[in-house]
């Protein structure tokens, strides 16, 4: 954060919003931390700064050059080693309804994705046991894909009202493609390998599939600047070897088994796909919900 006014800077600590409600954190060089927390009202914060004993009220109005959008869709945590494709694939079949209020997020969610994907076919030990499925990595873009398409529609044979899920595998997009995307209320699935949990060697990155897959929810546009929220999967649970971190990406904090933890981050576009090596998406379309067999169509 920074001012017109010489002397006026701080480094960007964190970032929190809570519904209507945002909180950002920054440390002030030979100062204590300072604090801006209120209410957001379209286009103006009303916010309290905070720095040691001392407070003011501040109202900021958002520039007219700024566009902003974030999809209500709720972070979720993988529960296995490689499981990030199958946890971005719960956080997607949430949002466009196929999994309701009724199935728990994480582990079991996680693992009836799994279980419905290998049910009878060579890895059928794995669909009826978890715990042994760590190996089941998504190795090409056909079997992301095959995931999001396939889920639901085992759903609905197995009787359950659920909608269709189309996904179609591109390159790393360009800002309008991703604002679009947003704008139209489709999250879109980018597939990473710097931050993996067994990434490439730098350089050699070009050469495999993305390691590892995450969630674009959000964007924001400045005339200088263009921003994604992304929410990944993994829990990194150490800031000095945070991929997203040493990218000097801005951390949105939730809780997770009761502690404060990184659930998603404000990155840059050009650290995305250079520093986080954004390399393939995917491109989300959903059906709507068949009428049951029998009904009347007005």
């Amino acid at each position: 954060m920074s001012s017109s006014k010489e002397g006026l800077s701080a480094e960007l600590k964190s970032i929190t919003v809570e519904e209507q409600q945002l909180r950002v954190t920054a440390n002030v060089p030979r100062s204590y931390q300072a604090v801006l927390a209120g209410a957001v009202d379209g286009s103006s914060w009303t916010a309290t700064l905070t720095q040691g004993p001392l407070s003011c009220p501040v109202t900021f109005q958002r520039s007219s050059d700024l566009e902003r959008k974030t999809l209500p869709i709720a972070p979720v945590a993988q529960t296995r080693p490689i499981w990030s494709w199958i946890t971005v694939g719960e956080m997607i079949f949430r949002h466009y309804g196929v999994l309701g209020p009724k199935d728990t997020p994480g582990f079991s969610t996680q693992c009836n994705i799994v279980r419905a994907l290998f049910k009878g076919s060579e890895s059928f030990q794995c669909s009826t046991q978890c715990v042994l499925c760590e190996s089941m990595r998504a190795g090409t873009v056909h079997d992301v894909a095959g995931m999001l398409t396939d889920f639901p529609r085992r759903l609905a044979a197995s009787g359950r009202q659920t909608p269709r899920i189309f996904a179609a595998a591109t390159p790393a997009l360009e800002a309008r493609e991703v604002m679009r995307e947003i704008d139209q209320g489709n999250p879109i699935v980018v597939g990473l390998s710097s931050g993996a949990p067994d990434a490439p060697s730098e350089g050699l990155e070009r050469f495999f599939p993305p390691m590892h897959a995450a969630l674009v929810v959000g964007y924001l546009k400045t005339a200088k600047a263009t921003w994604y929220l992304v929410f990944d999967p993994f829990p990194f649970s150490d800031p000095v070897t945070n991929p997203y971190m040493q990218q000097a990406a801005a951390p949105v904090f939730g809780l997770r088994q009761g502690a404060s933890v990184p659930v998603g981050y404000w990155i840059r576009e050009s650290a995305l796909k250079s520093g986080m090596k954004w390399t393939e998406s995917f491109l989300l379309r959903s059906e709507p919900v068949p009428p049951p067999p029998g009904s009347l169509i007005q």
